[in-house]
């Protein structure tokens, strides 16, 4: 951009030359503006483009001229000739019905007595494990996960007592889904005091909005419109999930977790990795959600709780469904925690990649590697994805995927000290993204018939969990 006088509006006899008197190049003997003939004028050889021109001149005679460049256009993945061959999931009416956070593993372990994991802690294992001086199960390790959760716990606090303030209010009639009119109280008088300049640029509003979640620190955004089947009815206590009325979209982002650290897995320093990422998500949707109401929208946060994540991501078109049921990512495999923020703000929704969707299922009916390397052997081994549920509790029934067995998976942690991880270490899609892995990548996206072959190369080139802790840590070069 450049700085120039509006020579039709400047008019010397009516101000104070306060232009001549802000700049700071003039400050400092640099003529960067001065005047000529009664006009000011510009030297650009010596503007720093500062703006404080005009910020102050009184007639409003000087401008920015903007450069030519190409204009910037929300990138939309293009619909792929494939979607009209399949749809991204297979759901039964009859059976499927939005689920409850309340049937969620993490919240039956406080009320359900049935559960052999009822009210054991994901770290209750680790009293055991430490004393047998393992590598990678160690006192200072099993701290730094405290630590590494510290943020998530804190806010998570925080958005918890808001949604119980929203559960508090007075219902009005609504839909069945608790989607009712009322006040925003996670948003008090925000939209009121905020002009919505860009409301009527939805391309701008979006590309914004992605370009600042980015720079708050996420790896991958993408944009979907509300789908109620996945928004749960029910918050972990079995309360009514009252959102405010208008939320239309989901602002989906995804951070990644230190694939060294994840390597090391079922060990503590995988479980420091989980938590990091979980509380950097905690943090971006918080700034996120901040930066939303402050331009005057309503904005929701949620980590794991309000949606289900994988789904949302999904159509967002941030990846596709795997055979653990995590998302995987082009870019990262499934090495990623998921956040989301509902809104009302006018985006446009990305396309789901339904090429890599496809290519995602057709990869894990071959695979079978991390069900082969799960130590509570919870992921199915089944070839094709069905509607056969593993827990009649935790599984919502209804949609046809690979079910996964989260109970048994949750006893292996209680059992381990902390969360386990191996089925992401061990995915085939778990690397780094150079181009032999983006060649790769292409391959089982364009030639499925060598699909078998690519378990084989990750095993013979040592990829998967279960590294070494000692030499992770090593990698970690600190001063003496």
């Amino acid at each position: 951009m450049t700085v120039n006088v509006l020579t039709d509006k400047c008019e010397i006899s009516k101000c104070n030359t306060e232009c001549i008197e802000v700049c700071p190049q003039n400050k400092k003997d640099i003529t960067a503006i001065k005047i000529e003939q009664n006009k000011a004028r510009i030297i650009h050889k010596n503007c720093i483009e500062c703006l404080l021109c005009i910020q102050y001149c009184p007639l409003k005679a000087i401008e920015i001229q903007k450069t030519k460049e190409k204009e910037v256009k929300n990138k939309r993945r293009k619909k792929n000739k494939e979607k009209s061959k399949y749809s991204l999931f297979e759901i039964d009416e009859k059976i499927f019905q939005p689920m409850s956070e309340k049937r969620t593993i993490f919240a039956r372990v406080m009320w359900d007595d049935t559960f052999e994991g009822y009210q054991k802690g994901i770290f209750e294992g680790a009293k055991n494990k430490i004393p047998l001086n393992l590598d990678g199960y160690s006192e200072i390790e099993h701290a730094a996960i405290s630590g590494a959760w510290a943020v998530d716990g804190i806010i998570g606090m925080f958005e918890r007592e808001q949604l119980a303030k929203m559960n508090e209010e007075p219902k009005n009639v609504g839909d069945s889904r608790g989607v009712e009119k009322k006040k925003d109280l996670l948003n008090p008088e925000q939209s009121a005091k905020t002009k919505r300049t860009l409301e009527n640029n939805p391309s701008e509003l979006t590309s914004w909005v992605k370009k600042v979640a980015m720079f708050y620190g996420a790896d991958l955004v993408g944009i979907t419109p509300i789908d109620l089947k996945w928004i749960y009815t029910e918050d972990r206590q079995g309360n009514p999930l009252n959102l405010p009325e208008g939320l239309t979209n989901v602002i989906v982002f995804a951070v990644e977790m230190d694939i060294d650290a994840i390597n090391t897995a079922p060990k503590y320093p995988s479980g420091i990795a989980t938590g990091l990422g979980y509380s950097k998500m905690a943090f971006i949707r918080t700034l996120l959600t901040f930066f939303i109401r402050r331009m005057g929208y309503k904005a929701i946060p949620a980590g794991n709780n309000i949606a289900l994540s994988v789904p949302l991501a999904v159509e967002a078109g941030l990846g596709g469904y795997g055979r653990h049921g995590l998302l995987i990512t082009k870019k990262f495999g499934p090495r990623v925690r998921i956040a989301k923020v509902l809104t009302d703000m006018p985006l446009i929704p990305d396309k789901p990649d339904y090429k890599f969707v496809k290519a995602v299922e057709r990869f894990c009916k071959t695979c079978k590697t991390c069900a082969k390397k799960c130590p509570s052997n919870s992921i199915p081994f089944d070839k094709e994805p069905s509607f056969d549920i593993q827990s009649k509790v935790s599984n919502n029934p209804g949609i046809k995927k690979w079910y996964v067995n989260v109970e048994t998976c949750y006893m292996f942690w209680t059992e381990n000290g902390c969360d386990c991880s191996r089925c992401i270490s061990d995915c085939e899609y778990n690397h780094v993204y150079t181009l032999p892995h983006k060649i790769v990548n292409w391959i089982v996206m364009n030639l499925p018939f060598l699909n078998p072959i690519w378990p084989l190369m990750g095993k013979l080139l040592g990829y998967g969990g279960n590294k070494s802790a000692k030499k992770f840590w090593k990698k970690i070069k600190v001063s003496p």
